[in-house]
């Protein structure tokens, strides 16, 4: 058992090494200039970058009034009107504090992304009984699908990679029924909800409320 999982873990990391790896190539020549080059000069961009840096201004600042964003005036709440990106936040958190760079640090949130899409996927794909072949396949169609990947400038788009973790922690939970796997599931889904608003509209339609019925160790 014990060299079944590091065999497990030493395929996992080679899995994570590869969609880091193909992220790099995909995304270039972001991928090399992450500080001073944007996929697209457009409002939404300035708005996550604002968003981004207010979020972690806020988390230093103002913990407890996060969503009194410094627009709009007097009204409150102000961070609601769009996406909030606070899970994003929380990895741009340490770049901000090093570089004060916003450029970096959207774009390193974007990239990241694509690399633990591929990596969820994975994981998700061997917690349900796909070879490692199987679900490398499945990290490449959930990272790097133009409908995704193309997207990495809308980051309220590109960032759903939380959802196949989530997933993958609640089919744990109904295979092994371990509190843990359940905890960690609902630590993902509220990461996830920080992170896309839209991301979460997806989790409805992908849970294993009909495949649960399919998993090892559980009768139909």
């Amino acid at each position: 058992m014990i060299a079944f999982r590091a065999a497990e873990r030493r395929r996992t990391f080679r899995a994570a090494l590869l969609f880091v790896v193909l992220t790099a190539v995909l995304a270039f020549p972001l991928s090399v200039r992450p500080a001073d080059h944007v996929m697209s000069a457009s409002p939404d961009t300035n708005l996550f970058m604002w968003t981004l840096a207010c979020d972690v201004h806020a988390f230093t600042h103002q913990p407890l009034r996060i969503f009194d964003a410094n627009i709009y005036y007097p009204l409150r709440h102000t961070l609601a009107y769009s996406e909030n990106l606070i899970g994003s936040a929380i990895i741009a958190a340490p770049i901000l504090w090093l570089t004060g760079n916003s450029v970096l640090a959207m774009n390193l949130v974007a990239l990241l992304s694509a690399a633990l899409c591929g990596l969820g996927a994975y994981v998700l794909a061997r917690q349900v009984g796909a070879g490692a072949a199987g679900a490398v396949v499945s990290g490449l169609v959930i990272a790097f699908s133009p409908p995704r990947f193309l997207r990495l400038d809308q980051l309220h788009l590109a960032t759903i990679q939380w959802v196949p973790f989530g997933l993958a922690s609640l089919h744990a939970y109904l295979g092994r029924g371990r509190p843990f796997d359940l905890r960690l599931s609902a630590a993902f889904f509220t990461v996830q909800a920080l992170s896309s608003g839209h991301g979460c509209a997806f989790i409805p339609r992908s849970g294993p409320a009909e495949a649960g019925h399919h998993l090892p160790g559980r009768e139909g």
